[in-house]
């Protein structure tokens, strides 16, 4: 390594404990840099939906990152909402910027000359004002999803009229900011080449005098830690596993019940479903003439996914990388998801996963993986295999070092 750099990481919610994807994406950047030897200290907002829980974060990563957060009240408010439409201004980012976590941002700009602010998606990025008068650091966007085409097709599914066209103008605000941040950043930070893609067609387009340089460095974690007992046992229930406050979450799965699993149980009538998540709301119930168990949040989600389960993944919204797909691919588990839900994974349908994005075919590819043991449990063996030559995030590490490297030195 050339050089220690000093990092200050901005995050829209505690990225430990680990509850969804956003906070093991957040994370597994922030071991991967700790470990290549980097000072990263982590400045978080937390909300009633994910607050800090510093009892449950281990000792030594509160020590490395003096982690330090500020509440903000994120809640959706119609009120609010509405008066953002009519002042033009993006009511989706808006909740998360507020004065307590702008002086948190402000004090650690003073305490520390840093090298590189890494930006935690778009919903961080209201601090640039802030950060610019304190600091000359290169500012670097960790862009999660292309934050409007997300929501865009959030929109597209939903089936009232009214609601899809506040989304759609939600969306339009969130596409101006997003084209307009992209001005005051040196680097842009993807998970998968298809966002990358955009951030550069739109700098090169709408910001032809940018700097801004853009790099895509996927989802990485320890595979080879991840729980694996279940790998040679054959499944016998199908699990999904993801919160269920997230829109494109809560579409897939009504989808997934309503239209996918009455086909599987026509020909495996004693199958067995198991749907598991934080803040399942009340509409969430178990039925067990239908063989669905709802579990609602569980304690340990590696835990969940060492079983022998199918992982199912029903998304049809989605952008940047579902985690939830790498988490179950290092515990082995055979996958049966959409061709949105595999966005920015380079995984062969039959091979390494099963793709389907009707109902019909979804729910034929779960009754071919529950009914042949052998080839569910070597599709799951093949999964992991993948994950461990391709997911590892110490070479996901190395290759972000390189690039903020170079943007430090340019």
């Amino acid at each position: 390594m050339a050089r220690t750099l000093r990092i200050l990481q901005l995050c829209h919610k505690p990225p430990r404990p680990s509850v969804d994807g956003g906070c093991l994406a957040m994370d597994s950047l922030t071991r991967g840099l700790l470990d290549m030897g980097h000072q990263v200290k982590v400045v978080s907002i937390h909300t009633d939906k994910h607050p800090f829980l510093p009892d449950q974060i281990e000792a030594d990563y509160l020590e490395q990152t003096q982690i330090e957060v500020a509440y903000a009240d994120t809640e959706l408010n119609v009120r609010d909402a509405l008066s953002h439409l009519l002042t033009g201004e993006s009511y989706h980012l808006s909740r998360f910027l507020v004065p307590e976590m702008e002086r948190t941002v402000e004090d650690a700009l003073r305490e520390q000359v840093y090298d590189v602010v890494l930006l935690e998606s778009l919903f961080t990025t209201a601090y640039i004002p802030a950060i610019r008068r304190l600091s000359d650091a290169d500012l670097v966007l960790r862009a999660h999803n292309v934050e409007h085409a997300l929501w865009e097709e959030v929109a597209e599914d939903m089936t009232s009229r009214p609601k899809r066209w506040l989304l759609n103008r939600f969306k339009s605000k969130l596409q101006s900011e997003e084209i307009k941040v992209l001005a005051a950043l040196n680097g842009v930070v993807t998970i998968t080449r298809d966002d990358a893609a955009w951030f550069e067609y739109t700098l090169q387009h709408v910001h032809p005098e940018s700097t801004c340089q853009v790099e895509v460095v996927p989802f990485g974690m320890d595979v080879d830690s991840t729980p694996h007992t279940a790998l040679n046992e054959a499944p016998v229930r199908v699990l999904h596993l993801g919160a269920m406050d997230w829109a494109p979450n809560q579409q897939g799965v009504s989808w997934f019940v309503q239209n996918v699993w009455p086909l599987v149980r026509q020909t495996l009538p004693e199958a067995q479903v198991a749907l598991a998540g934080r803040n399942m709301g009340p509409e969430w119930t178990s039925d067990e003439s239908a063989g669905v168990h709802v579990l609602g949040e569980v304690d340990d989600a590696a835990a969940t996914y060492d079983t022998p389960s199918v992982v199912v993944v029903p998304l049809h919204a989605c952008s940047g990388m579902r985690i939830k797909i790498a988490e179950a691919l290092a515990a082995g588990r055979p996958i049966v998801t959409t061709t949105k839900g595999m966005t920015g994974l380079h995984l062969e349908n039959e091979e390494h996963v099963m793709v389907a994005d009707t109902a019909e075919h979804f729910a034929a590819a779960l009754v071919d993986l529950l009914s042949n043991d052998d080839k569910a449990t070597a599709m799951g063996q093949r999964g992991r295999a993948w994950a461990q030559v391709n997911l590892q995030h110490r070479a996901r590490a190395e290759r972000l070092t390189a690039f903020l490297e170079q943007l430090v030195a340019s």
